[in-house]
């Protein structure tokens, strides 16, 4: 089992993520994103909206197993985040929860 927090801070640091809705929503479209994060408790629309553009691009998707206030505090951030992608993975493992995909 992988950390999530310890590689997400991974991927921040060495690689390039994007936080946030309408980011990630950017990056699956234009076909950057690699892996979907969504915080479990993210709201059903922006839920519903990433899964079907992911599914769509073939991006895989992960449900952060915490809320969006978790997923925040996992990337040191002092806010919600209902939304990540990982664009490039840097030095991290991140995309092993590719094979763990739960949307």
């Amino acid at each position: 089992m992988i950390d999530i927090s310890r590689e997400l801070q991974v991927a921040l640091n060495t690689g390039k993520v994007a936080l946030g809705y309408k980011e990630s929503l950017k990056a699956i479209i234009d076909g950057s994103a690699k892996l979907v994060i969504l915080a479990s408790n993210a709201p059903a629309e922006i839920m519903n909206t990433v899964q079907y553009y992911a599914k769509i691009s073939n991006v895989p998707v992960y449900v952060f197993q915490g809320s969006s206030w978790d997923l925040g505090a996992a990337v040191r951030k002092p806010f919600k985040i209902s939304t990540i992608v990982i664009i490039d993975p840097g030095e991290s493992n991140i995309l092993a929860l590719a094979s763990q995909r739960t949307g």
